[in-house]
């Protein structure tokens, strides 16, 4: 491709980015753009991460597939998130768990991505006792984010803490009644 219709392509892109394009219309872009540019050029990868986004509900294998390019390229948490949401989409729990780790590996202070971890551990995996420290993290750091209270406080029950999940859902939830409840629905569906 010339150099002036590339950056042409570019330039239009970038406008479709920058205005909120829907993705019907923005994806074939993007795919239009990879078959112009070096598969490890910027552009490439910029693209990539893009489509890892604007696929992730639609088609999560070709938004993993997509992630794990730039990755190859560049390591950085977002992506490695991406990646990880795409493997929690397709039900593959422990590829997802890995990728949130190399997300924490990189962006240790992320309380999004110790959240997801940490549900992921509790909830997917039956893993609640290990859940417990990234959801712990999490919470402590987002103390106002009610679903992460929520997900600290379920681990917490789930390893026999009902007193600490009654307390951390205090904290976060309207009132003893809206906790009980909370709580009673756990209990029940443990069962």
């Amino acid at each position: 491709m010339a150099l002036r219709a590339r950056d042409k392509l570019l330039q239009d892109v970038n406008w479709a980015l920058e205005n909120g394009m829907p993705a019907r219309d923005l994806v074939p872009m993007l795919q239009h753009l990879l078959e112009q540019v070096e598969p490890e050029a910027a552009e490439a990868l910029n693209a990539k991460r893009h489509l890892t986004e604007l696929l992730m509900e639609t088609d999560p294998w070709r938004a993993a597939g997509y992630a794990r390019d730039v990755l190859r390229v560049e390591k950085d948490d977002r992506t490695y998130a991406m990646l990880a949401l795409a493997h929690t989409l397709l039900g593959n729990f422990r590829a997802a768990a890995n990728a949130y780790r190399s997300a924490l590996s990189l962006r240790s202070d992320c309380a999004w991505y110790l959240h997801n971890l940490g549900h992921l551990l509790d909830v997917a995996l039956e893993r609640p006792e290990d859940a417990l420290t990234y959801l712990r993290k999490a919470h402590l750091s987002a103390p106002d984010e009610r679903e992460m209270a929520a997900s600290y406080a379920h681990a917490l029950l789930r390893t026999k803490r009902e007193e600490e999940a009654r307390a951390v859902l205090s904290g976060a939830l309207d009132g003893p009644p809206e906790v009980d409840a909370l709580l009673a629905r756990w209990s029940r569906a443990k069962r």
